[in-house]
Parts: C-alpha cells; structure tokens; sequence
C-alpha cells in the first residue's frame, strides 16, 4: 500500500513539474488557412503545454472527423499547425479544439474553397499595412461582413521598427543609461528580453478581436514586407531575419513554402487560377544599390521559379501577390537613401519579368500589392492605342483580347495607418507604353504641398477582388473601398473589371 502511494506521488509530482495538469485553453482564436488538396492547416496557439486536436464536421451532417494529435511546447509559444484531411471543397465546416484533459473550445465555422482546376467563383479581399497606434476603427468587422473566399494580408501587419523599436532592443538592454534615458525621453522602451520575444509581442497585440473573429472563419494569405520583416525598406542584409521567419510562421497557418531554408514565397490555386506570393524581402539588393542586373528583388532562384510558374500555367488568369507595387508612382523613398522602395527601384528585374511575359505570350496576369497607404490601378506592357470597352467616372471595363500581355498592377493599404500620396504623374508618360498607365488614383493620394501643420489623416482602405471563370466571358472584378468618417462604414470608390 505505501510502495503504491509513494509511485503515485511521485508520478503526480512530475506531471505537475511537466505542466500536464495545468488546465488549457486558447490563448487566442484559431487562424484558418489555405484549402489546397483537401487539407486545410489552422493554427491553434493555447496556453499551456500538451496535447491538443481538432473536431470538425459538415455543417449540415451530425459525423465529426478529428485531426492527429499534435504537442504544445513552450518552445514553439504553445502554437501549432493541425490539418484537417479529406475536406470537401466548397463545403461550410464547423471545428472546436480538444485538449487532452477533455475540455473542448467554443465552435468555429469556415468554408472551403472551390474545386481546383475546374472553373468556379471566389473572392479574395487584399490590403496591407497595419500598425498599433493607430488600431481604432473596426476593419477586420468590415472585412468578416463581406465574407470573401479568402483574406491576403501583403505585409505590414506590425511594425517591428515603430511603436517600440525592436531594432534597438539587445542594445538598451545591455546599456541601462541608454535605457534610462530613452524612458525619459519619451521613447517607447519594450519589455521583451530577447528580439525574438518582441517579434511575438508586436504579432500579439496587433490581432486584436475582431481579427481573431475574422481569421477563425475566413482563410488566411499572408506574406510580409519591410515592416513585419523587420524594419523599414530592410533587405536580405537585414541581421534579424530568422527571428522575423520564426515569429511569421508562429503567427499564421502552414503555407506551402517553395525552401524550408530561405524566402516565403509559394504557390496556391483556386478553381481554375493559379495564384503566386512573393517575397520581396528575403533575398533582395539594398535599394541604395545602383539598377542593374545585379540588383535582385526576388534573387534568382525565386525569380526562376516565378518565371517557370507563369509559363507553365494553364489558368486564364494568373494571380501574383507582390507586397510592393508594379507601378512607376508608388515607391517609398525614406530611411535617408536614395532610390525607390517598391518595383520602380528594381526597374532591371521588373523589365526582364514583363519581357518574359510578352515574349513567351502569357496573358491574364494579375499583380496585387499593399505598402503604398492609397489605392491605386495601373498597366504594364501595354501597347498603343490603349482601349477600353466601357468608362465611367468611378467604373471602367477592359477586355484581354484587346490588351494582349498587359500586366494589371491593382495596389491597396493601408488596413489602419496614415493616408499617404504617390509620386506625381508624368501626363506625357500616358501615352508611352515604356511606362505604366495609370488607370485610377484617388485625388486624395495626388501629391500636394505639406507643412507642418498638415493634419495626419488615418485611414483604412482594402481592394475587394471577384473572380468568375463559370461564366461567359470570364471576368475579374477589383473594388476599391475606403473608410468614409462620417458614416464610419466602408464606402465604394472605383471598379475595375477585366473579361476574357
């Protein structure tokens, strides 16, 4: 009897040590990503170490399936990626999280995406750029109501250089004068010890509620930009960029990544549409570098890879997320260097990838980005005369038979920062097919003569894609919306549409 006791003591004993019988939760809501071969991966981050998996069934059926078990460390934040398998497409699902101990989370609701490689409908909603100071208004609400078939963040959903600079961080904490005196500076010092931790920290507070609520039901894109990468206009010599990967893959659901050792960029489908993210950080030049063949935005392995996918693609249209715009107008030129943040800084590589594109017949490609703090259409490798099928003052339509491999650059940010305005447009270089046609900007985002006394605008704006292939002809339709402070709602400010 009292050999029997002392082993179960000590078993309790060390389950206690281990954490086991600490009661688990979720830390935060789910995070559904992307359906592909009828798997969908959701990111469950919870609170305490163990075991945790996920029930799920049809909507309208009584079964449930459950996922594999997976383990919660420490380690890894108490986060990890669950596939659920043998989901049907265009299918509306209800899932809960289980923990070993038998306790069950609330339940979540998704739907699918439609069968790939057939024709079919989806919409996506695309915006980026997303700092804490100015969280206020409700956008991811705004968003969830318009129930797209996906969500694709374009970077800058934190600031790691702002609102705290985690930059600065290993060198106040080593440095308590340094320390003492940003505090009585004003300067916002993190609590964090390690880069690592900021990174978590900064993730944390910016998915607030209603992203929670948003990203439980809608799937998830994401790639990053210079911000969220780490700091602004940062390049492949940026020092933290392990840190910032690490922090990036605990913050979203699993993405079919290209390398497991390098860049995030990938590749999904949808219907019948193939669809590229890019990562326009990892691997690219300095943007003080001067504009050659040897100042890369992609690197080359990425840059092949895009290459390879557009000409390999049988999709009528070929979907490419870039975190920075195409376009000649939209390139930040701050940090104190010279030349332009965004695809105008990189005008050699972006040249060989529209050449590539005219020169092996590739139409239908779609360029989406965020970064610019405004909405914005262009064209790329046009051609002479430029004609469209159908105008008005906030609407006009176009047709691929008439453009041939023109290149559509539709830009959109930010999700809930400061408005900002582009480069002037050059009126002669509407005509010159050497450069792009801008087919819409807001007057707001026109340059224009600021002091100091400018008030600081905050804005919210998002692109709201929809794509139908089921139909004759087939089209894609982006919406631009922005936030209209008197009646605190999204309000519709130009369409785009392109039939095939």
């Amino acid at each position: 009897m009292n050999r029997t006791f002392l082993r179960l003591s000590i078993l309790a004993m060390v389950l206690s040590i281990l954490g086991c019988d600490k009661p688990n939760d979720l830390l935060r809501a789910p995070v559904v990503g992307l359906a592909q071969n009828n798997q969908v991966p959701i990111l469950i981050t919870a609170t305490n170490a163990g075991k945790v998996r996920i029930e799920y069934q049809k909507t309208d059926e009584a079964s449930s399936t459950f996922s594999e078990w997976n383990r919660l460390s420490e380690l890894d934040i108490f986060s990890t990626n669950l596939m659920l398998n043998n989901v049907e497409y265009d299918a509306a699902y209800k899932y809960r999280v289980q923990f070993e101990n038998r306790e069950y989370s609330q339940w979540f609701q998704f739907k699918s995406f439609p069968a790939v490689g057939k024709p079919g409908k989806f919409s996506f909603i695309f915006s980026a750029c997303m700092r804490e100071k100015y969280m206020g208004f409700n956008i991811f609400e705004k968003i969830e109501q318009r129930s797209p078939t996906f969500v694709a963040l374009l970077g800058d959903q934190m600031y790691g250089d702002y609102d705290g600079d985690l930059n600065k961080l290993e060198e106040y904490l080593e440095n308590k004068s340094l320390r003492q005196k940003m505090i009585a500076a004003s300067v916002t010092v993190l609590p964090d010890t390690t880069v690592l931790q900021a990174f978590r920290s900064k993730y944390s507070r910016v998915f607030d509620e209603n992203f929670q609520k948003m990203a439980s039901r809608i799937p998830l894109m994401a790639t990053w930009d210079d911000h969220d990468y780490g700091k602004d206009n940062s390049d492949a010599t940026y020092p933290y960029k392990k840190e910032a990967k690490r922090a990036f893959k605990e913050s979203y659901p699993v993405y079919p990544f290209e390398v497991e050792n390098g860049g995030i960029y990938y590749k999904f489908s949808i219907a019948d549409v193939d669809v590229f993210v890019l990562d326009a950080r990892w691997y690219r030049s300095p943007m003080q570098n001067e504009d050659g063949e040897d100042k890369k935005m992609l690197g080359d392995e990425q840059l092949v890879w895009l290459l390879n996918g557009l000409k390999g693609s049988k999709a009528a249209f070929k979907i490419v997320f870039s975190s920075v715009s195409l376009n000649d107008y939209g390139g930040d030129t701050s940090s104190g260097r010279s030349g332009y943040d965004s695809w105008m800084g990189y005008k050699f590589e972006r040249n060989k990838i529209l050449s590539f594109i005219e020169e092996n017949n590739i139409q239908g490609v779609l360029v989406f980005s965020g970064d610019q703090h405004y909405p914005s259409a262009h064209l790329l490798n046009w051609k002479s005369p430029l004609n469209s099928i159908s105008r008005t003052t906030r609407s006009i339509e176009y047709s691929i038979v008439d453009l041939g491999t023109a290149v559509f650059d539709f830009s959109a940010s930010p999700l809930s920062y400061k408005k900002a305005t582009g480069h002037s447009l050059i009126s002669e270089n509407q005509g010159n097919p050497d450069f792009s046609f801008e087919i819409f900007r807001p007057d707001w985002a026109m340059p224009k003569d600021a002091t100091k006394d400018t008030p600081v605008v905050i804005g919210s704006v998002y692109g709201f894609a929809e794509v139908d292939t089921e139909s004759s002809p087939q089209k894609v339709s982006v919406t631009f919306y922005e936030l209209d402070p008197e009646i605190a709602d999204m309000a519709e400010i130009y369409r785009i549409v392109i039939t095939l």
